[in-house]
């Protein structure tokens, strides 16, 4: 660094205008790459903090609290030194001239764009965590908070909830209304540790996926909307919470210590004589007292253990709402990806996760070379093959490669080539397509295209297998007593009359 006042106010503001150089560049890189869009976002935000860090160091360069400032502007206007004005500023001149000589490499390095680019993940800043469900940020991983879903222990024995995989859970964990009260309060502490997690995990994934947006304007939404909600009593799944509560306990089987109801009068009865019931039977007793002695006082407390537990818990609830909407898109990708693989063979997955799609990767901003960049000579727009190039135009000829061939099943999908037409009657697209409209993906269905055909067939097939049938009425055989052939309904019938 400079022993110079000047310089160091120079190089700080050379600085920030070269990350700020760095930042367009990755801006505009957004658009060439949009699938690095979450990475590029990352290093934004890290040569942001970067910028501002150095402009906070120019400030007090500036501001000349330490009165290094005043004393080199002193100098430059001859106080100290020769005496001389232009030997001072000359003695620095040359000073500044030997740092630059010195440091040319580092100085001509740091200068460039390519240099703040890789710092931009270098300590202390990191580069983001994705799992490989996540995607780089393109689909969500809530593969944790379903197994948490599926331990709640009272909600599977209560059977008020079907509870299904994985899709059904991504289509309906937003729905805590259809969890009864009740149930919610005997899970307590784990239905609350359920929530906690899920609200951390789509905060932490809304951080990373939008590192430029300020999450506190988000949270300080959901505090002044849940606010209002409860206080009106309009939080979703906690309007009737009182009523519910009243209900409960006026059935006759409720244990008010425990806060339970029980099914059958034994089990209710037998209860009394278990530890749990009498240590909260104890416990209760305390608090009774407790707000006995309040009231007595005058002192009566605000809201009791119980009341902010279950404000904690709408609370966790209405905040999940929030970020799911924020998360809406990743959301619905994610459940169309499963959708996707659910139609899947075993064999298609896994040639998938061994052979995943590269992303174009951004190292470096280099400037393009004449011939490895140069466009591809291509006037036919002839597929390209593994070398990069055009394939042969008399290979394009023999597959077949420019005759379209639509699937309405899949879409309305082209398919190009007849290779391609065969092989995607097995594919996901067209099995998911016959699936939606009920009709098994068999041999019989080879070469259908249309919608209503595939119906017309199926009914078809369906009426030649209700013919083949065997029918016991009409080709089981009986013999009378003169030795005559019948049918089944022939011979009763006769024999019902009395003609046999």
């Amino acid at each position: 660094m400079s022993s110079t006042y000047l310089e160091q106010v120079r190089a700080a503001f050379s600085q920030i205008e070269v990350i700020e150089k760095t930042i367009v560049f990755c801006m505009q890189s957004k658009q060439v790459i949009p699938n690095q869009a979450v990475l590029l976002d990352h290093r934004i935000h890290n040569l942001i903090q970067m910028a501002q860090k150095t402009a906070a160091d120019a400030l007090i360069l500036i501001d000349g609290a330490d009165g290094w400032k005043k004393e080199e502007m002193n100098y430059l206007q001859g106080v100290g030194g020769s005496g001389d004005v232009w030997e001072n500023f000359y003695e620095r001149f040359k000073e500044i001239k030997d740092y630059h000589k010195r440091v040319t490499n580092v100085q001509t390095m740091q200068n460039k764009v390519e240099f703040y680019y890789e710092q931009a993940f270098a300590p202390p800043f990191k580069e983001p965590y994705f799992s490989g469900e996540e995607h780089h940020g393109r689909f969500l991983d809530m593969h944790a908070s379903y197994k948490e879903f599926l331990n709640l222990k009272k909600l599977k024995e209560s059977n008020k909830i079907k509870i299904g995989d994985y899709l059904w859970y991504l289509q309906n964990f937003q729905n805590f209304h259809d969890i009864p009260l009740y149930i919610k309060e005997k899970e307590g502490s784990k239905y609350k540790r359920y929530l906690i997690n899920m609200l951390e995990y789509l905060r932490s994934f809304y951080l990373r996926v939008n590192p430029l947006q300020d999450v506190s304007k988000i949270e300080q939404k959901i505090d002044i909307d849940f606010q209002t909600q409860w206080e009106n009593g309009q939080v979703k799944g906690w309007e009737h919470r009182k009523e519910e509560t009243e209900e409960m306990r006026g059935h006759p089987h409720y244990c008010e210590a425990c806060q339970k109801k029980f099914q059958n009068e034994n089990t209710f009865v037998n209860h009394f004589d278990g530890k749990k019931h009498k240590a909260l039977a104890k416990l209760k007793e305390k608090q009774i007292e407790q707000v006995i002695q309040a009231s007595n006082q005058q002192e009566l407390p605000k809201e009791d253990n119980e009341g902010q537990r279950k404000r904690k818990m709408a609370y966790l609830e209405v905040a999940i709402l929030q970020y799911k909407d924020t998360l809406q898109q990743q959301l619905n990708d994610t459940m169309n990806l499963v959708r996707k693989k659910q139609s899947r063979r075993y064999e298609e997955n896994e040639d998938e996760e061994a052979v995943p799609v590269q992303d174009q990767q951004l190292d470096q901003p280099e400037e393009a070379s004449s011939e490895d960049e140069s466009p591809i000579y291509n006037p036919k727009n002839l597929p390209l093959g593994w070398d990069g190039r055009p394939i042969p135009y008399w290979l394009y000829k023999l597959h077949g490669l420019g005759v379209e061939y639509k699937c309405e099943i899949c879409g309305n999908t082209s398919y190009w080539g007849r290779k391609a037409f065969e092989d995607h009657f097995q594919g996901w697209r067209h099995s998911y397509g016959m699936r939606c409209l009920r009709i098994p993906n068999t041999l019989h269905f080879k070469e259908i295209t249309k919608i209503q055909d595939a119906i017309s067939l199926y009914k078809k097939i369906q009426q030649d297998q209700e013919r083949s049938k065997f029918r016991p009425e009409y080709e089981e055989e009986y013999e009378d007593t003169d030795g005559n052939l019948l049918n089944k309904k022939t011979y009763y019938d006769l024999k019902k009359q009395g003609l046999l």
